[in-house]
């Protein structure tokens, strides 16, 4: 039986990081030829412009996936002690501190963000009102990704 479990699991593995290879053989290529339109369409100016303002998101990428990892540790040891109320305290207290951490990077974004922005960055002066609007979607992209981290933690903490 212990044989059997092994190589259930030994291929489950195997199927599940093929799979992982596709997908990020997927991403990149749509990411690469995305790019490719975008740049095309706005211009080498604004392609620039679009890159620093909405780089924000990319550069706390990292950000996410190390509270991603550690919220996924955590619901997977309220999932292994096999109690509902800890498993529901546990998320309760990741979605919070992620409420926490949003609200935060929202004030320094908002505050020593758009400083940088008008004092440090050099952009042309047609396109501000342009390059403000995209730091602003950026932020508030930044935000839903940073409190949809309890949510994706949870998911594939109940993952086989």
């Amino acid at each position: 039986m212990s044989s059997q479990y092994t190589i259930s699991n030994k291929k489950r593995i195997a199927k599940n990081t093929l799979f992982l290879y596709i997908r990020m053989m997927l991403i990149m290529a749509v990411s690469l030829y995305t790019s490719r339109i975008i740049l095309n369409a706005l211009g080498v100016v604004d392609y620039g412009v679009y890159n620093v303002v909405g780089g924000m998101v990319v550069m706390f990428g990292f950000l996410n996936s190390a509270l991603a990892q550690a919220s996924q540790r955590y619901i997977a040891y309220g999932i292994e002690k096999d109690s509902v109320n800890m498993q529901i305290r546990t998320f309760s207290m990741l979605f919070n501190v992620h409420i926490i951490i949003a609200i935060v990077i929202l004030v320094l974004c908002e505050t020593i963000g758009l400083w940088l922005f008008y004092n440090k960055l050099v952009i042309p002066e047609e396109r501000m009102v342009s390059a403000f609007w995209v730091m602003q979607f950026s932020i508030i992209s930044l935000l839903v990704s940073v409190t949809q981290v309890p949510y994706n933690a949870s998911i594939f903490g109940h993952e086989k």
